[in-house]
């Protein structure tokens, strides 16, 4: 167990936006639901736009968490027989394989955040997409 006083300024500051965030997301769907039961007089219509789409978002992180899950153990897959891709290329062949209905390249750049933050995948350089004519990270598993 640590106290605050133990954590640096940055731990401390993670830490404290995670508690204000976890307190305002219990509120909002304690809010929403009261709503949605007809409490306080308001229906769907009026509830407040910004608590509405926290639900929603919410609920689309929810249903897509089982997949993320999926694509991220492909996406591993892939840079292991393939070695350093871009997003784009990743995208591309998650797509080639019938992981994804499109080869949009928005399919694998969280899931490779993700595996970056945690530990898994490792930038090796740069190269010009020949999409957008821009600089793009090149990834690949970290040995």
């Amino acid at each position: 167990m640590y106290s605050l006083n133990e954590l640096d300024g940055a731990q401390r500051d993670a830490l404290m936006f995670w508690i204000q965030d976890l307190a305002t997301k219990t509120a909002d769907e304690i809010w929403i639901l009261k709503c949605k039961s007809g409490r306080y007089g308001l229906t769907m219509e009026n509830i407040p736009q910004h608590l509405l789409t926290q639900e929603t978002r919410r609920e689309s992180f929810d249903a897509a968490k089982p997949d993320a899950a999926i694509r991220r153990r492909v996406i591993l897959e892939i840079l292991t027989e393939k070695g350093g891709m871009t997003a784009r290329e990743v995208s591309e062949e998650l797509h080639r394989r019938g992981i994804t209905p499109t080869d949009e390249r928005n399919y694998a750049a969280p899931r490779l955040t993700e595996l970056y933050k945690a530990g898994r995948i490792k930038t090796t350089g740069k190269k010009v997409c020949p999409q957008t004519g821009r600089n793009v990270a090149v990834w690949a598993v970290r040995g």
